[in-house]
């Protein structure tokens, strides 16, 4: 009879295992809010338990610092510490259980436990305190503790339950992540069509954007004017996901990345035997961005040949693929950039007049970076951002003086220059601040030959002005659009 009485509290055992764990198997796969399932899993963690409180920590990739997303019945004190005080992988006690991915069970007075090194943790008054690594792919996520504050002595099937928790705890972290990053992907389109992609504040620039809203859906043929590294199929991009074609293909075609021959086969197709090794039909990228856009980078470097074959897809969107004599009609917008000044190329007999007039319809002027020196706060602080995430580098700041050098300098290569700059600073520095000596050398200082100001004050006190004009004028909303106080914006002023 004894000897059944065991198999029957073995069962029950097991059975209320399976069944807890099942419970938050089912709370994991109810939402993809990590905040809410993490607080519904940490209240029947504490409730199969029996424990006063706890804490779900789960680890920010970016800054590695462990964000409490789900907490109870902390005092006041600490959830306060906790939440603007954020701990950092190695440190503290939960710091260092993520970073040596061990668990820690401390079975009394916990809360003198010298490895608590923040002391206003000493207030919670903790008896019994458990943490736990959260994993997923083998790679610690977050960290899961629990605490009394009364002597409690667990049994070793619920430390095993809680030990088991934590998997499904890490599934729904990994989860909630995964959706995150498809979310961002799937979002690239959107962010297109509000500009979001596109960093610019300068009058020159903001011009700009209002004449691409104007012309998003217009079938005219667009001329991208630029120097190299303004951006220009960015601008191209902006202007197809804005337009009705937003859901067809998108077409990028560098014109002198190839030569007369392979350009032609790359545009137009071929056809079985239409030259050696065309052993089989192909189609062109015209005939590849039918219904979407097709966009033409460095337009100017096509042989005269390529010139009036591209003139008769613009008058009546027809072509012959290479080797044969049957014709093909596509539906497709053109959008071409240059960095040359084609009147010049037309005048030196390089560029086809007549073609020229067939893709200018609509002109875009994109200014070189040394003209929108406003936007080279914005465009830095945002590369460093990208980079910082990219190389996994907590970088949060750039100093005045490394500002200040990226202001005044005269960026022949505009953005992509000062992308390689940003990003070269990244991966150079040693602290959490980009200075002036990790930028690379070199940077030449504008010319003051044209009396502006260029200092970072001059860019600060304008992006202010153009802030407090969002906001109406009110100082107070301003500060909080900008994130400062607003003494901070009258002392920027004066």
């Amino acid at each position: 009879m004894h000897e059944q009485d065991s198999v029957s509290d073995l069962l029950e055992r097991r059975n209320k295992k399976l069944s807890i764990l099942y419970e938050i198997a089912l709370t994991v796969g109810k939402s993809l809010d990590l905040k809410t399932i993490l607080d519904d899993v940490l209240d029947k963690v504490i409730a199969f338990m029996g424990v006063d409180a706890g804490v779900i920590y789960v680890i920010n990739e970016d800054t590695m610092e462990m964000v409490p997303v789900a907490f109870r019945n902390l005092i006041q004190a600490v959830v306060k510490d906790l939440c603007d005080n954020k701990v950092k992988v190695g440190e503290c006690m939960c710091g260092s259980i993520a970073q040596c991915d061990r668990e820690v069970i401390i079975r009394e007075k916990a809360s003198l436990d010298p490895r608590f090194t923040r002391g206003v943790l000493k207030q919670e008054n903790m008896e019994f305190y458990a943490g736990l690594p959260i994993k997923a792919r083998n790679k610690v996520v977050g960290v899961l503790c629990v605490i009394t504050h009364e002597p409690y002595t667990p049994d070793t099937e619920l430390l095993d339950i809680l030990r088991a928790a934590t998997q499904p705890i890490g599934l729904a972290i990994e989860n909630a992540r995964i959706f995150e990053t498809t979310k961002k992907e799937a979002d690239v389109r959107s962010r297109l069509v509000n500009f979001e992609g596109i960093i610019a504040n300068s009058p020159k620039m903001l011009s700009v954007l209002d004449l691409v809203r104007k012309i998003l859906d217009v079938p005219s043929s667009i001329l991208i004017y630029g120097e190299s590294g303004t951006g220009k199929e960015l601008i191209a991009r902006a202007i197809h996901f804005n337009s009705i074609r937003k859901d067809k293909p998108f077409v990028a075609v560098n014109c002198a990345a190839l030569n007369e021959n392979l350009l032609e086969s790359e545009l137009f197709g071929y056809v079985r035997g239409a030259f050696t090794g065309a052993s089989v039909d192909r189609k062109g990228l015209f005939e590849a961005a039918a219904t979407g856009t097709i966009f033409l980078d460095e337009v100017e470097t096509m042989s005269k040949n390529l010139q009036v074959k591209l003139l008769r897809v613009l008058q009546d969107m027809t072509f012959f693929p290479v080797g044969s004599t049957t014709p093909i009609t596509v539906d497709v917008r053109v959008i071409a950039a240059t960095n040359r000044d084609l009147t010049e190329a037309i005048k030196d007999k390089h560029f086809r007049e007549d073609l020229y007039y067939r893709l200018n319809v609509i002109r875009i002027d994109l200014p070189s970076l040394r003209d929108r020196v406003e936007d080279i706060p914005l465009l830095a602080r945002y590369f460093i951002a990208k980079y910082g995430k990219k190389l996994d580098k907590p970088i949060r700041r750039i100093s005045d003086e490394a500002m200040n050098a990226l202001i005044n300098h005269t960026w022949p290569g505009n953005i992509r220059e000062l992308e390689n700059a940003v990003e070269r600073a990244v991966v150079v520095a040693e602290t959490n601040e980009i200075r002036k000596e990790d930028l690379p050398l070199g940077l030449e200082p504008r010319s003051d030959e044209d009396g502006h100001d260029w200092t970072l004050e001059r860019a600060e006190r304008e992006h202010i002005k153009k802030v407090l004009s969002i906001a109406g004028g009110s100082k107070k909303r301003a500060a909080q659009l900008l994130k400062v106080d607003p003494t901070t914006i009258w002392r920027k002023l004066q």
